[in-house]
């Protein structure tokens, strides 16, 4: 009997689950029965593996498959009979009187009694739907004692509660197994008791392995196991059973992985592009304003979409696209509208648009055949009237379940995702639907995601816009997948949809009025059931590096942009209102060249981002202002955040990976470097307005006593221990003042920038005279006294003089320079004047003014004669600070305040 032939990974999955499933020598079967599982790519051929897997575990035996749909249940039927099963199949399942199923020779049904007559004992392959293990509410009247629902049609027959019995099965093969994860009291959860579906082996295949763990509640530890709880598996939290695909009690040991990119390096599934299709978000016109509705702005951008996609499709070349939809409304719309925007298109620009196009859409109100006619039209490139299509397109709404596999001249070229709405496994398995290929195809498939910008949006700061939630759904699928991190899902209860479904069919116009209607497939009915544990997965941990390789943009994108989107929504997805605090830091550091944010700082958004408007809007809008503390959106409060990312860190209570993105971007996170920024932004604002640092101690500016802060700043050490740092704080201040620290005192330094101010503002020399204030300071008597006083002064305070255009008096011109930092005194100084300069002496020499009690230093004083010459004055400098210090408040103020400039008080 000729069988398919297995490729490597194949044999290899097929030997790994032959040495797990294989009966032990000594015969003894677990209570549980012996269980695996393989995790393999979409589209590797898992049907195949277990199609083989059976064929040698128990040939001649009993084995069940369960699927999630009816079109994976007919596919999986006709592929074991492919792959040399010609044994009695039945399936259970409403597809009774289906041609496919008919003409493969394969009875269904529904009904407990009589599957127990046709597969009652024997070899047999059953097949069914993960439906089977749905309870009933009733039938023939009869209940459960208490009133509680009878068990699904499966689970009935091997009760035998009609007389005739189902035995229980060699192998059971349960494929998407991920379907039966989650709660562990739903109905698709019995396959894993081994009293309701007895089996002596169990086989679990998946593309996509999910792990669920539950918040911890009163009455329970976390990680306890199932058995421990499952009494108490009922209502809420407490208690609550998981069925997690890391347990091996339930699902055994992973025997065999085989991962996407594994599976594209072997040439097994394609490689993929992602293509972000990025749309202006179309406007309402004039005339509709913002009475626009929500139907409205969906139309506007179906029609913008599909003019998109038809250009991709020229500049890409692919020739088969399926897009998926939130609501089959839009995707029966989608294609409906598509020839006709087609049409439109081509008559424009016939270069670009195609001319035929093809379109069509599925439902699970769809009969099994009308969606493999569907299929088999859209995979050939054929339309509803036979023509060939150039493009050929099928819209779809969670019909297409995991597993159902789309061959043909043309397959699927690629899929977009219209609406990224759904869970990372669903994500996944429809890109799978173009990952796969024939061998030695070598085709690259497309996976579409349209982006709409919002009016005036900037594509450059995506990391924190709302408009690529898609695009980051997408990649957190893929990333689910590629790197098989396990994703960690809360479990928690979602309320369940009742009623009847809209006959979206009914609203089709190319239906036939008379089309009657069908019920819900029992996949689609039920689909629910899947997914009714909890959420779906939230937060995934990172994203592969090389992923920017794979993205394509319409716009030419800045690859920082790209590794920071990646980082911060993928490798670590943030909050969209954290983002946007990151984003707007960025642009500070890119227009700054500093992170040392003022406190009080905001940052305009409107100048390079969109205003989000859609579905969220009002609640991105209310997080947005609640972390501005209520500003207008577009003015965020950048100051504000910082200093609450430097209480986070501070407090222990920052996220490790915010302070790593943070720290790249210069952050500032000590305390003492904060208060030296904010006292560095005041001294910039009172040099703005003062011309000069050399403030008085009393000096306010910002709120910041700025006065005292720079006196501080210029005491020895007072720029801190940490000698980078002092010297970085210095180039700071030198950068705003090169005269913020002189080695002369600090009002005459004052005095100097008023005159410059002055003489600045076109004043003249010869009109600053005595009497003439300048903030309160007689500018004119100072300016006077320079002159007399040339003698006494610094070579540095010459130079300042000259600068304003003062020269030397004439009786002191061209005599030599002393000592620099050297005053000559007259003879007939005063004992304060030789103690004073004595100090400045010492003070602009060591730096400081701790001098040392003993200290005697030398002061040059006039020798009286009339030529220039000096005489040595030993001053007891260290005696006399000692004295003066504890005289200090008994000194004249203007005194005292010279003293403290030159830190004799320190």
């Amino acid at each position: 009997m000729a069988r398919v032939q297995l490729r490597k990974h194949q044999r290899e999955a097929l030997d790994a689950i032959i040495s797990a499933l294989e009966l032990p020598v000594h015969g003894d079967v677990p209570s549980g029965g012996l269980r695996a599982t393989v995790i393999a790519a979409p589209g590797s051929g898992k049907t195949l593996i277990a199609a083989e897997a059976a064929r040698r575990l128990v040939p001649g035996g009993r084995v069940l498959v369960l699927v999630p749909t009816l079109d994976l249940l007919t596919q999986t039927v006709e592929a074991w009979q492919a792959a040399g099963h010609r044994g009695k199949m039945i399936a259970v399942c409403s597809l009774s009187g289906d041609t496919m199923l008919g003409a493969l020779g394969v009875r269904a049904t529904t009904s407990a009694p009589q599957l127990a007559l046709w597969a009652g004992s024997g070899p047999v392959v059953v097949f069914a739907t993960y439906a089977s293990l749905a309870p009933q509410e009733v039938e023939d009247g009869r209940t459960l004692e208490g009133g509680e629902p009878v068990p699904g049609v499966l689970e009935r027959a091997l009760q035998g509660v009609y007389g005739q019995k189902l035995e229980g099965f060699d192998l059971a093969v349960v494929d998407e197994a991920h379907r039966t994860s989650g709660d562990a009291v739903k109905a698709w959860a019995a396959i894993h008791d081994n009293a309701r579906v007895p089996a002596v082996r169990r086989l679990y295949m998946t593309a996509t392995a999910r792990v669920w763990e539950v918040p911890a509640s009163p009455g329970r530890q976390d990680g306890a196991e199932v058995a421990e709880v499952r009494e108490g598996a009922s209502g809420g939290f407490q208690g609550r059973v998981v069925a997690s695909m890391d347990d091996e009690a339930l699902y055994g040991p992973q025997v065999f992985t085989y991962g996407l990119m594994e599976a594209q390096e072997r040439g097994t599934l394609a490689p993929f592009v992602v293509d972000v299709l990025e749309i202006r978000d179309p406007e309402a016109g004039p005339a509709e304003g913002r009475a626009a509705g929500l139907e409205e702005v969906r139309g506007r951008r179906l029609a913008a979409l599909q003019a998109a996609l038809l250009k991709h499709t020229d500049t890409t070349g692919v020739r088969s696209l399926m897009t998926f939809h939130h609501r089959t409304l839009e995707a029966m719309a989608f294609a409906r509208a598509l020839p006709e925007t087609a049409a439109e298109l081509h008559g424009s620009d016939p270069l670009t648009y195609p001319e035929r196009v093809g379109s069509d859409w599925l439902s699970g109100q769809h009969t099994a055949g009308e969606r493999r006619a569907v299929l088999d039209r859209f995979a050939n490139g054929w339309d509803a009237e036979g023509w060939k299509t150039a493009v050929s397109f099928l819209a779809s709404c969670r019909v297409l379940g995991e597993g159902v596999d789309i061959r043909g001249e043309r397959g699927v070229g690629g899929v977009v995702f219209a609406d990224t709405r759904s869970s990372a496994v669903d994500i996944v398995q429809n890109i799978g639907r173009a990952l796969r290929q024939d061998p030695g195809e070598g085709k690259v498939a497309r996976i579409i995601v349209p982006i709409f910008l919002a009016p005036g949006e900037n594509p450059q700061n995506m990391t924190a816009s709302p408009s690529y939630r898609p695009l980051v759904a997408v990649l957190q699928g893929l990333r689910s997948h590629e790197e098989a991190i396990i994703e960690r899902l809360v479990l928690h209860s979602r309320p369940t949809r009742s009623g009847t479904p809209d006959d979206v069919r009914a609203l089709d116009p190319h239906q036939p009025a008379d089309h009657g209607g069908t019920e819900p497939d029992e996949d689609e009915r039920d689909g629910s059931e899947g997914d009714a544990a909890g959420s779906e997965p939230g937060s995934r941990d990172g994203a592969p590096e090389a992923g920017a390789a794979l993205l394509q943009f319409s716009t030419p994108r800045d690859p920082d942009v790209i590794a920071s989107f990646l980082r911060t929504r993928v490798l670590r997805p943030e909050s969209e209102v954290w983002l946007t605090g990151y984003n707007a830091l960025r642009r500070w550091v890119a227009e700054h060249g500093h992170a040392q944010v003022p406190l009080h700082a905001t940052i305009d958004l409107t100048e390079h981002e969109g205003v989000h408007e859609g579905e969220d809007a009002e609640t991105e809008k209310a997080e947005r202002e609640k972390a501005d503390g209520g500003r207008e959106e577009s003015a965020f409060a950048l100051g504000s955040w910082v200093s609450e990312q430097r209480r986070q860190q501070r407090e222990g209570v920052l996220r490790p990976w915010r302070g790593e993105l943070l720290d790249e971007l210069g952050m500032v996170w000590s305390v003492h470097d904060i208060a030296f920024w904010r006292k560095l932004t005041a001294a910039r604002d009172y040099y703005a307005v003062a011309g000069t640092l050399a403030a008085p101690k009393n000096a306010i500016m910002d709120d910041v006593a700025i006065g005292q802060a720079l006196a501080n700043f210029r005491k020895p050490g007072g720029l801190g221990k940490d000698p980078v740092r002092a010297a970085q704080r210095r180039a700071e201040l030198e950068a705003i003042d090169p005269d913020w620290n002189p080695t002369w005192p600090i009002p005459w330094q004052r005095h100097w920038a008023k005159v410059r101010q002055c003489l600045d503002g076109g004043a003249a020399l010869e009109e600053i005279r005595p009497g003439v204030h300048v903030g309160g300071e007689d500018i004119g008597t100072w300016l006077t006294e320079q002159a007399t006083a040339w003698h006494q002064l610094s070579p540095g305070q010459r130079e300042k003089l000259t600068e304003l255009g003062i020269q030397a008096p004439e009786d002191t011109a061209g005599k030599p320079e002393r000592a620099a930092g050297r005053t000559l005194l007259p003879a007939e100084a005063s004992t304060w004047e030789k103690n004073l300069t004595a100090l400045r002496q010492f003070h602009q020499r060591e730096g400081h003014s701790r001098v040392p009690r003993q200290h005697r230093e030398p002061v040059m004083v006039d020798d009286g004669t009339g030529t220039g010459g000096y005489v040595e004055h030993q001053v007891r400098l260290g005696v006399w600070r000692s004295n003066t210090r504890s005289r200090r408040t008994s000194l004249p103020a203007e005194l005292e305040q010279q003293l403290a400039d030159l830190g004799l008080f320190n």
